[in-house]
């Protein structure tokens, strides 16, 4: 055979050998196995004797079977009683074929190593005396090593439609395994390590005016549940995945990074603002959207940031289109920044103030409701409605004294 075959080539091969070796019968009944597992019982056959004939006598097989060191190979009787162990699966587990022609296949597996769903999905296959089983799963190597391998079990049937034996094809993908592993602990630590420097500087911004790291925190909450709440059902229900939630709660506290442009006069002052201190406050929206328009640009590539974008530019934006700094009307303005502008609105009135108390939970909420179609998108206000004590809950555990 030759030594540059593809694993595919291998696989395509080995289902060929599959096809052509049916019809054969099992080799004896055996107290307990495969046929306790998917729950059938079989009689006494020459099922294994016969396999063993018949793979010898196809010499192109027997040399895949043989020279394979990538594939195990290993037929099984419904006892789960090893019939042939091929040259790949000595070269993976460690064990010859003298070691394991005669005794139980479940000598590879660490105990309860099948969940339900494989036993299910067995007792299935052999039910209906076709299809395949595939999965990866651990098994244990002659010297302990727990190995992860990319697993296929295939029934075979007799010329008279009967389950006989399983064909089980193996790959040993446990470095493949350890790698992608390495890579997601990688990304977390990315990830991390991004959401750290974005909440700090975040909460510099915030830090600029009475707003509080709790007020981050808050949002990021609220911005969740109602996230969660939307992919539970909706018309947003297609939209709010776990990734674009994971996105929002990471750019929802640069709604207002803005304000670090803003002058003190009028970000810090005590006293009703005059018009044109309105108009420059507004300005925050395009401070923080240009920055981090600009950021984007400069990263070329889609990431959170354009989600913090949206945010930054439309979070004082209104349902009718009242708001600023566009005046966006209904579905114009993204969902991200409608999601957060209800969230701020809410913590904004339930916190208090230099010029105000807070207000209660029930006020708050009665507001919201009145504010549905006019400031706030109604299917929003929907969702927040249904959800309005897990609000509550955490306005009230974190409060403005757990500064981060």
């Amino acid at each position: 055979m030759d030594e540059e075959k593809s694993k595919e080539e291998l696989l395509i091969e080995l289902r060929e050998l599959r096809d052509k070796i049916r019809g054969l019968e099992r080799k004896r009944e055996h107290p307990a196995g495969w046929s306790e597992l998917v729950g059938e019982s079989q009689p006494e056959t020459e099922f294994g004797r016969k396999y063993l004939e018949a793979i010898r006598a196809k010499d192109f097989l027997q040399g895949i079977l043989d020279s394979s060191t990538l594939v195990s190979v290993v037929l099984t009787d419904l006892d789960q009683n090893v019939l042939f162990w091929n040259s790949g699966a000595e070269n993976i587990f460690g064990y010859t074929p003298e070691e394991m022609i005669g005794s139980k296949i479940t000598k590879l597996y660490p105990t309860d190593s099948f969940s339900k769903e494989i036993v299910d999905q067995l007792r299935q296959m052999v039910r209906n005396k076709n299809g395949a089983v595939c999965g990866k799963m651990e098994q244990i190597t002659k010297g302990g090593s727990v190995l992860t391998i990319s697993l296929a079990l295939s029934p075979m049937v007799d010329p008279a439609g009967e389950v006989q034996g399983i064909l089980g094809v193996g790959l040993d993908v446990t470095e493949e395994v350890r790698q992608q592993k390495q890579i997601l602990d990688l990304l977390n630590q990315v990830k991390c390590t991004q959401d750290v420097a974005v909440f700090s500087l975040a909460k510099l911004a915030e830090s600029r005016d009475e707003e509080t790291g709790s007020h981050l925190v808050r949002i990021q909450k609220y911005c969740r549940a109602l996230c969660e709440r939307l992919a539970r059902t909706g018309p947003y229900s297609d939209v709010a995945t776990e990734r674009y939630s994971d996105d929002l709660i990471s750019s929802s506290v640069l709604h207002d990074i803005g304000k670090v442009g803003l002058p003190d006069s009028v970000l810090l002052s005590t006293g009703k603002l005059t018009v044109a201190e309105r108009e420059i406050m507004k300005r925050h929206t395009l401070v923080g959207g240009k920055a981090l328009e600009d950021a984007v640009s400069l990263l070329g590539q889609e990431s959170f940031l354009s989600m913090g974008m949206e945010v930054a530019y439309h979070h004082h934006e209104k349902w009718d289109g009242t708001g600023y700094p566009f005046g966006l009307k209904g579905q114009e303005i993204p969902l991200s920044a409608r999601i957060v502008a209800l969230a701020d609105v809410y913590d904004a009135l339930t916190s208090p103030r230099r010029y105000k108390q807070a207000f209660s939970h029930e006020e708050t909420r009665s507001i919201i409701l009145k504010e549905s179609g006019t400031q706030f998108d109604p299917d929003l206000v929907d969702a927040f409605d249904s959800i309005e004590s897990e609000f509550r809950r955490i306005r009230d555990s974190i409060s403005d004294a757990a500064q981060l």
